[in-house]
């Protein structure tokens, strides 16, 4: 009797997802790059509004490149967790050049890469680059016998192309690895004399801002961390001694336990306290910036050598919304004006007006609702019933939501409070929701993956194939899945109300738009998988940055993001700026304090 052949599943793989992925992609146009080349050049293209590339959108996906452009933290910070401490000095210069570059600069070092497995490729190219710099010249393999491990001096012998007399084949190199190393090892010694740019120093004051990728920064007696996100942290490293380190309570947590830096540098602040600063001339105050938590804004209030104060307000990454223009130290007329705003402009294109996150977090609840309705009705037909054992397990609906290392919380914690059920996260993302520090969400939390309705993954994890093979490992509890992707890139004004918008005075950009009701509409689906994009974003959109800039007497607005296409963001901040100076300054007209 012939033993029947076993099947084996792959999470991570199936022929399916391979013949979809971009490594066969690749594959495939490489045989055809003639005709390929033709074709794509007659393609519709758009530039990604992060590194201005151009993209084919018709035959590579936008949303991947500028996912991999903004919010690369979770490959960084995969990046920062594989680091070890006790790695030689020059090793560690090399990955910290990689992890830490910031979003914009990150960006562009992905021009020639279009998919998201491109992000691994050039951290592995990076570390290689370093490894071969730094060997000896000695062919023998030194080994740490204390720690039974090959040490970083010998990786070239191991790794060289050209192997022994015993052995005459060569190991098959990436096309262009060189040209690749050559541009990574000239970007390296860039870097390491990088000076920081102006933007990231607080004017009138020795401190700078999300500025660690720039080592020990001349005149410089403090850093400020807005968040914790790799494109903001980056730099920031275990053996960090460069200086004071200033942020909130719930980043400090996660400096200390994720990036294991000395406590003694790190020093988390009051929420809405002005606090003076040891030894300068500036006090501070920390703002919620409704971005990930922890997030912050930071208002700076300095006393000049000649005794006057000025106020500067640092945004960092923030979704703008009426109670930050109420908060009792920015609401004008009760406070002095803003003499420069630092202001995030990921979104200042007015391409990008998606809805306010309540109204996405209400869709979301909304599509869970009516699923699990269709879901229940399928069940209780009769013959449905008839064919089913009374014994057999219940099986319900499983609910996923991709998430970040940090960020888009308020997705998940708002469906599993409608469904008043658990939530459920692996080992490593557990461990960083409870360093939020909130009550509420670690008593929702189970280590059970079956005990749970709502699940949160990795927002990279989004993909039919993922998700049918996560939902095979647990086909014993659940029988369908419904996955949300939340993302601002999820979301694009039509062409018109672009060229409206481009046009359109401040009085305009700001109204609200007339219906605002918000409906989901899946991007996949199969017999018992859905995959819904979210436009739930943690960025202002145009819409708010407007509305934000139009609150507050501004005497200067620096752009943080997007720096090179600045002149495309002072059209809009100039002319609104102009148009502010013949009228009243006042909060702008909001239905909830929460959004415009």
């Amino acid at each position: 009797m012939s033993k029947k052949k076993e099947v084996v599943r792959s999470k991570y793989f199936t022929i399916d997802s391979y013949f979809r992925s971009s490594k066969a992609i690749q594959s495939i146009s490489q045989t055809r790059c003639e005709q390929d080349s033709v074709a794509i050049e007659q393609q519709k293209s758009e530039p990604c509004p992060v590194c201005n590339t151009m993209i084919y959108t018709e035959s590579v996906s936008m949303e991947v490149h500028i996912n991999q452009c903004l919010d690369a933290q979770e490959s960084v910070s995969d990046t920062h967790a594989s680091l070890d401490t006790s790695f030689t000095s020059s090793l560690t210069t090399e990955a910290t050049f990689t992890s830490s570059l910031d979003a914009q600069e990150y960006a562009l070092e992905q021009q020639d890469m279009t998919t998201a497995e491109c992000v691994t490729e050039q951290e592995n190219g990076a570390k290689d680059e370093n490894d071969n710099s730094d060997c000896s010249k000695e062919d023998s393999v030194t080994i740490d016998n204390q720690n039974r491990r090959i040490l970083p001096s010998t990786w070239k012998s191991l790794f060289s192309l050209k192997q022994s007399n015993d052995n005459k084949r060569d190991i098959l190199a990436p096309k262009s690895t060189n040209n690749f190393k050559a541009k990574i090892q000239e970007r390296s010694n860039n870097t390491k004399t990088k000076p920081c740019p102006f933007y990231k120093r607080v004017k009138d004051t020795r401190f700078v801002v999300d500025a660690f990728n720039y080592g020990k920064i001349p005149d410089c007696d403090g850093y400020f961390l807005t968040h914790f996100h790799s494109d903001h942290y980056g730099g920031l490293r275990t053996r960090w001694s460069h200086g004071p380190i200033y942020c909130s309570q719930v980043t400090a947590n996660l400096v200390r336990q994720e990036l294991r830096v000395d406590s003694r540098f790190v020093h988390p602040l009051p929420m809405n306290e002005l606090y003076p600063i040891p030894g300068s001339n500036v006090t501070v105050a920390l703002i919620d910036a409704n971005h990930c938590p922890g997030s912050v804004l930071f208002l700076f209030i300095v006393e000049r050598s000649n005794k006057t104060v000025v106020r500067h307000l640092h945004t960092g990454d923030f979704r703008a919304a009426p109670r930050m223009c109420l908060h009792p130290l920015l609401r004008q007329p009760d406070n002095p004006p803003i003499q420069c705003l630092y202001l995030d402009t990921t979104y200042l294109n007015p391409q990008y007006a998606f809805p306010a996150q309540e109204e996405c977090i209400q869709a979301v609840c909304d599509t869970v609702q009516k699923e699990i309705m269709e879901q229940d009705k399928k069940k209780d037909n009769t013959l449905s019933k008839w064919f089913t054992c009374k014994t057999q397990v219940d099986k319900r609906m499983l609910i996923v939501v991709g998430a970040y290392t940090v960020g888009k919380e308020r997705v998940f914690i708002n469906v599993a409070k409608m469904l008043k059920c658990k939530i459920y996260a692996n080992e490593k993302k557990a461990k960083i929701l409870h360093y939020l520090e909130d009550e509420e969400l670690r008593s929702m939390l189970t280590e059970d993956p079956k005990e749970a309705q709502v699940h949160v993954v990795s927002l990279r994890d989004i993909r039919a194939d993922m998700m049918a093979n996560y939902l095979w490992d647990l086909r014993t509890h659940f029988d369908s899945l419904i996955a949300f992707k939340p993302t601002g890139w999820a979301y694009k004004s039509t062409a018109s109300e672009t060229v409206d918008m481009n046009f359109a005075a401040l009085s305009q950009v700001i109204m609200p738009p007339s219906n605002r009701a918000l409906s989901l509409t899946p991007n996949y689906e199969s017999t018992n998988i859905k995959i819904y994009s979210v436009p739930y974003s943690e960025h202002s959109s145009f819409r708010e940055l407007a509305s934000f800039i139009a609150s507050l007497d501004i005497q200067q607005i620096i752009p943080t993001v997007n720096i090179s296409q600045k002149d495309k963001l002072f059209y809009f901040i100039d002319k609104w700026q102009q148009e502010k100076a013949t009228k009243r300054i006042e909060v702008v007209a909001y239905p909830n304090e929460n959004y415009w």
